[in-house]
């Protein structure tokens, strides 16, 4: 148990630290190491899974306030793309959260290993914006449900998809991860309560779990995940911090991870 203890906090630190730093909302870790816990704690791998679907927006969301925070205090916030993406994702979000519990494992499996493959893919070798210097922020309303949607039913808080897409619609990278946590932020509440009502009253569910939350992942990880979340918000307006380098890094590590995980699963199915 308290191995599994400290995976939790380790895992959490590093949540914190990408989240801030790179603007990765935390669940590309946070969900296989919920997922895996779960299965060694002796829970049906049926449920697993989407427990730590469930779980990992509440866990981000604690992420999210402590990297919005800091990020709003260092004056990149775009709030005009805030204002204009907030209805569709909080949508999508809800639709995504009553939407998962019906699918199958394996296809939330993939889709959320497929996720990592095509955001971290963009990530490492950045595809170009449309020839142009400027930002086109059209079809925001559009994207924003399908993001959200998206977001909730693969556990992904939305964070890296959202920083992702703007970045490459010509927004700068730094303000794209600043507004990144605001979305973050609104989706995390969103899939949050969205997994709690659309779980509430499952049987078959762990004690000390609202719906599909799970409260003992929940609690182990937020407080290590709020406190590098700031030091990450700090190194990335650090000038000496080799940023593309890290997201280079980073990117090409979750590649890798996704890719076998996908291929553990295909052979798990077939």
């Amino acid at each position: 148990m308290l191995s599994l203890l400290a995976l939790c906090v380790l895992g959490g630190s590093m949540v914190g630290l990408l989240s801030g730093m790179l603007g990765v909302g935390g669940a590309f870790i946070i969900i296989p190491l919920l997922d895996e816990i779960l299965l060694r704690l002796g829970m049906d791998p049926a449920v697993s899974h989407l427990m730590a679907v469930g779980t990992s927006p509440s866990t981000v969301l604690f992420t999210c306030v402590a990297s919005f925070m800091a990020h709003r205090r260092l004056g990149s916030m775009r709030d005009d793309i805030l204002r204009r993406m907030c209805p569709g994702i909080f949508v999508g979000g809800v639709l995504g959260a009553f939407l998962a519990p019906l699918a199958p494992t394996a296809f939330l499996k993939l889709l959320f290993y497929g996720i990592i493959v095509v955001v971290c893919g963009q990530m490492a070798f950045p595809m170009k914006r449309f020839g142009r210097e400027k930002e086109d922020l059209r079809h925001l309303t559009g994207i924003s449900i399908f993001f959200g949607m998206l977001a909730s039913m693969s556990g992904v808080a939305g964070t890296f998809l959202n920083v992702t897409y703007l970045s490459w619609r010509g927004v700068p990278w730094t303000q794209a991860v600043c507004t990144g946590a605001g979305i973050g932020l609104i989706i995390a509440v969103t899939a949050t309560t969205g997994y709690i009502w659309s779980g509430w009253g499952v049987p078959g569910l762990p004690e000390w779990s609202l719906g599909y939350v799970y409260l003992p992942g929940t609690l182990c990880l937020i407080i290590p995940s709020m406190l590098m979340a700031r030091f990450g918000a700090w190194l990335i307006h650090w000038k000496k911090m080799p940023v593309d380098l890290m997201k280079r890094v980073v990117a090409s590590c979750l590649v890798a991870f996704a890719l076998i995980m996908i291929g553990r699963t295909l052979w798990e199915l077939f």
